[in-house]
């Protein structure tokens, strides 16, 4: 044969194969829209959405959760819980072990969740372990992490031991902030332990690549306890923060599922395109302004805050904004958490008609001292997102029409609006709550003195002491009206202004099988559940 007709049959036949590979690969992909490059693939870490939906992919921990968010046996196959609730014992499955073969023992649990709790770890997640025994004074640095109240009698059993009864404490640990991670990567890489070449994950998935703004990659962890069960190989994961840009990837075929949210003014013709593959469900989060109350101008002003919030109207926001089934938000919790227990916890003037509320707001913005001859200026922090943005210039309209404010828009790169929150340089900043588990103390902790996620900085001895009896009360109805009691605290304080309870619009395409999205209204989702069709 002619030397380079063998050259190019050869080359030939290694395209086709190439090609053929290439096309296998993508066949057992999912390909998935993050919304914005994650800040970190730590999860004691892990503080947003985006975030969750890649380390729910690469770690596990004790407790597992199913499509309806109820506790399932994870890494322990079972547990016994004392006669006085105060005492956990789980028992955790033969031959676990990290993507890098070594051993999970309970030693690694009892690491992970003093890591969770220790202050130099800074986790805004430490409160899931408050009711363990020592857990605040450790957070409060006046105890050390070794003294958190979790042992290890031997490999395979793993106790907690609680300050007081918490009937929702397995909900708690189903939240990724406690899954277990690898000490020995940890301690030899610090930082960068979540490097691809240096991690060691427990979940499904394995991180294989991660090209910041680009894209992350991970693959199939084999040592995973349940691999046997996991269909998906791949999993690539894209930080699309334009809507509009994820629309049109998932058009051309290069995503199986966009963002929990798609672009506002072409939902209706979204939702006639794509009838089969849209599903708008409701969405158990919180959107809400938070004042700076480091700043004088907020702290030292209730007036001026309540004035604030009663000049937005948040049917105006959900019914000609948004228009995608969101509903309006009268208090720090949302009215669906725990099946509608909180639902009648709100403020009061949120029945009023729309001019009784703006004529309330002008007066109180009146006494607050702000006016023609004294105006204010403020400015609304967001980051990167078409959805933030249209809410933001709908509320700087109202505040101008209603007080006559003047608002700036400072929209940063996600990282760069986390951190900024984190070190109080904002003005007011737009923030999403989403919950990790149906209770409500998945919002109450925001507003703890010293809490992570509690941007507006809000601290109150009352709130204090109110949360401390509701955790410390053992009758059920009692707890509730405790709870209330607290909550109606916050609400009486403004530090925030409750928004919108917004719903989850995502496209997904229907080679994508087991993704139940309707029955997982907190939208913690973990690849395993899923299968792919050619």
């Amino acid at each position: 044969m002619h030397k380079n007709l063998f050259c190019l049959l050869i080359v030939g036949l290694i395209s086709i194969t190439s090609c053929s590979q290439n096309k296998k690969d993508i066949a057992n992909t999912l390909l998935v829209d993050v919304n914005a490059e994650p800040a970190s693939l730590d999860p004691q870490k892990a503080e947003d959405a985006q975030e969750f939906r890649v380390t729910n992919d690469l770690f596990a921990g004790l407790v597992d959760y199913d499509q309806t968010n109820k506790p399932t046996p994870g890494m322990a196959s079972s547990w016994d819980i004392s006669d006085d609730g105060k005492t956990y014992t789980f028992h955790l499955r033969p031959n676990l072990k990290f993507s890098d073969g070594t051993p999970i023992t309970a030693n690694d649990f009892v690491y992970t969740y003093e890591r969770l709790v220790d202050p130099k770890t800074a986790s805004a997640y430490n409160f899931l372990l408050a009711g363990v025994v020592n857990a605040n004074a450790i957070m409060k640095s006046t105890k050390p992490a070794d003294s958190l109240g979790v042992s290890a009698p031997d490999p395979q059993t793993f106790i907690v031991n609680l300050e007081h009864p918490m009937s929702e404490f397995l909900t708690y640990i189903t939240a990724n902030g406690v899954s277990v991670v690898p000490q020995k990567a940890i301690e030899q890489f610090g930082p960068a332990w979540t490097d691809p070449k240096n991690i060691v994950t427990s979940g499904a998935y394995t991180l294989k690549e991660h090209v910041v703004n680009g894209y992350i990659e991970a693959e199939k962890n084999i040592n995973y306890y349940d691999a046997d069960n996991v269909h998906i190989n791949r999993v690539k994961y894209f930080p699309y923060t334009d809507t509009n840009v994820s629309l049109s990837n998932y058009e051309t075929d290069s995503l199986d599922t966009t963002w929990k949210n798609i672009p506002i003014d072409r939902f209706a013709s979204i939702k006639d395109k794509y009838k089969n593959e849209l599903h708008v469900t409701p969405s158990e989060r919180s959107i809400h302004l938070s004042f700076n109350l480091k700043l004088p101008k907020y702290a030292d002003n209730l007036k001026l805050r309540k004035a604030l919030s009663m000049a937005v109207d948040r049917n105006v926001l959900t019914k000609e904004v948004l228009k995608s089934g969101q509903k309006p938000l009268y208090s720090i919790v949302t009215p669906t958490i725990e099946n509608g227990k909180y639902a009648d916890t709100k403020y009061e003037w949120s029945t009023w008609q729309r001019d009784k509320q703006i004529k309330e707001a002008k007066k109180l913005f009146a006494e607050a001292g702000y006016g023609p001859n004294h105006p204010l200026n403020v400015s609304i922090s967001t980051y990167t997102n078409d959805q933030n943005k249209k809410i933001c210039l709908a509320i700087a309209a109202m505040w101008k029409s209603v007080l006559g404010i003047d608002t700036k828009l400072d929209i940063k790169e996600v990282k760069s609006w986390i951190s900024s929150g984190r070190k109080g340089g904002f003005d007011i900043r737009l923030s999403t709550w989403g919950a990790d588990y149906n209770s409500v103390t998945t919002y109450t902790p925001l507003y703890q003195c010293g809490n992570g996620n509690n941007f507006s900085n809000y601290c109150s001895t009352e709130y204090e002491a109110k949360i401390s009896n509701a955790q410390n009360t053992i009758d059920t109805n009692a707890q509730t009206n405790a709870y209330k009691s607290a909550i109606n605290t916050v609400l009486n304080d403004y530090p925030v202004v409750p928004l919108i309870e917004p719903t989850q619009q995502r496209l997904v395409k229907p080679r994508v099988h087991g993704y139940q999205i309707e029955d997982n209204y907190l939208d913690n989702v973990q690849t395993k559940w899923m299968t792919l069709s050619n």
